[in-house]
C-alpha cells in the first residue's frame, strides 16, 4: 500500500474512532466492525484492475506505459494532420513532405506503367506522331512538361489528353477524375514537381508568367 494510502487511510479511521467514541462510548466490538469495513473497502478499492496493474509496473513500469501513451497519442494527432493535409490540398506544394509522399504514393499506383517508375516516360516519345498515340512523356522535366502550368497538368490528369487535343489526334492520356479526388491530384502535381531541377520550375514559372494576362 503507498504512503499516501496510508495517510488517507489514518485519517479515515481516526474520523471512524471519533465519531464512535463523540458522546456515549460505544463497545470495543462496535468500534472493530466500524474499522473492518474500512479496511474492506479500501482493499476492494485497491484490487480494481487500474490498481493491481500499477502495482504490478511500479514506478519504472508507470513512467514507460505513460511515455508510451503520450507517443500514441502523438502518432495519431500525426495521421490526422497528414491526413488532412491530403484531404484538403488546393494547390501542388511541392516542398510540403506529407503532400509529396501521398503523390509519390499515387504515382507509383498509377502512373508508374506508362511514365516509368523514375518519371522518365517510354522510348520514342520524342517522335513524330502526327495523328496521335505518342508513347508517354517524361515527367521528369526532361521534356516539355514545365510549358504547362500546375493547373494545366492537373487537368490533364483529371481529365485525360484528349480534351486539350485536336479532333484528329489521338491522345492516349487517361483521366483519372473516377479514381483519385482532386487534392490527390493536387499531390500528384506536387510530386512530379518535387522531382525537376530548380531550373526547371523556375522556366515553368517564366512560362507561366509570360501567359498571364496583363493587369
Amino acid at each position: 500500500m503507498s504512503r499516501t494510502h496510508d495517510e488517507r487511510r489514518s485519517r479515515r479511521l481516526a474520523r471512524m474512532r471519533a465519531r464512535a467514541f463523540g458522546g456515549d462510548r460505544r463497545s470495543d466490538r462496535l468500534l472493530r466492525e466500524i474499522v473492518d469495513a474500512a479496511e474492506d473497502e479500501i482493499e476492494a478499492a485497491e484490487s480494481g484492475l487500474a490498481g493491481r496493474v500499477s502495482r504490478k509496473l511500479g514506478p519504472k513500469g508507470r513512467f514507460l506505459a505513460f511515455a508510451i501513451l503520450i507517443g500514441v497519442m502523438i502518432t495519431t494527432a500525426s495521421i490526422y494532420y497528414e491526413r488532412r493535409v491530403v484531404e484538403t490540398a488546393v494547390r501542388a506544394d511541392w516542398q510540403d513532405p506529407v503532400l509529396v509522399s501521398e503523390g509519390r504514393a499515387l504515382y507509383r499506383d498509377n502512373c508508374a506503367f506508362c511514365h516509368g517508375d523514375a518519371l522518365e516516360g517510354q522510348s520514342g516519345w520524342d517522335g513524330d506522331f502526327p495523328r496521335g498515340h505518342r508513347p508517354a512523356l517524361p515527367l521528369d522535366g526532361t521534356a516539355p512538361i514545365w510549358r504547362l502550368s500546375d493547373d494545366d497538368i492537373f487537368d490533364v490528369i483529371k481529365y485525360g489528353g484528349q480534351p486539350f487535343s485536336p479532333r484528329s489526334y489521338k491522345n492516349d492520356m487517361p483521366g483519372f477524375e473516377m479514381q483519385i479526388p482532386d487534392a490527390g491530384i493536387w499531390a500528384l502535381v506536387a510530386f512530379i514537381k518535387s522531382r525537376w531541377s530548380e531550373e526547371t520550375r523556375d522556366r515553368q514559372e517564366e512560362e507561366a508568367a509570360m501567359r498571364r494576362p496583363p493587369e
